[in-house]
């Protein structure tokens, strides 16, 4: 027996074993909760705050992301710049309990906000990057994540993000491992 295999079988002995006893649903249709994330994008840590509310199939969610990002230069020095964003989307359920105590979901959806280059000043004043200080954003990202309720109102949530920036002059592409805490309202 192969050893993807024997992970596939204990992590379906582990949904059905938490699937079993008969317990009310946390998450039900029209349920809100409030999430609240760090996210770590490969050079510095951003957070997001999200309103969302829970649907028959998932739930949508409606918030604002805030990410410091670092690129190098040519000249051996770095330039950090800022996005932050409104942003919200769709997120489907993949697998859950029955009771929803832990669900898997995938989701997209978009965003819209300002990037703004060098926001501590930095670089030093003989680099000349040719980018405006602030500049607007958008883009769409899609994201795949679990929660794992450790009660009837809180849960734990992990989720990897790849937002693709269509207006940024720097890079189109980011990704980001978020750990965050979510409270049904």
């Amino acid at each position: 027996m192969s050893k993807g295999t024997k992970y596939c079988m204990i992590i379906g002995a582990m949904l059905m074993f938490f699937s079993i006893p008969a317990s009310a649903q946390r998450t039900i249709s029209g349920q809100s909760a409030l999430g609240l994330s760090a996210r770590y994008n490969g050079t510095s840590v951003g957070a997001e705050a999200f309103y969302s509310q829970y649907t028959l199939n998932g739930y949508w969610n409606a918030g604002i992301t805030g990410d410091l990002y670092a690129t190098p230069l040519s000249t051996g020095d770095k330039m950090s710049y800022m996005d932050v964003a409104a942003a919200g989307g769709y997120m489907f359920r993949l697998v859950g309990t029955r009771n929803r105590a832990f669900n898997l979901y995938a989701g997209v959806g978009v965003f819209a906000g300002v990037e703004w280059i060098d926001p501590a000043s930095r670089l030093p004043k003989h680099i000349v990057t040719g980018l405006p200080t602030v500049q607007f954003l958008y883009g769409v990202y899609m994201r795949m994540g679990v929660e794992c309720f450790l009660g009837t109102r809180v849960a734990l949530t992990l989720s990897g993000v790849l937002p693709v920036n269509f207006s940024s002059k720097i890079t189109m592409l980011h990704y980001g491992g978020e750990a965050g805490i979510k409270i049904l309202l």
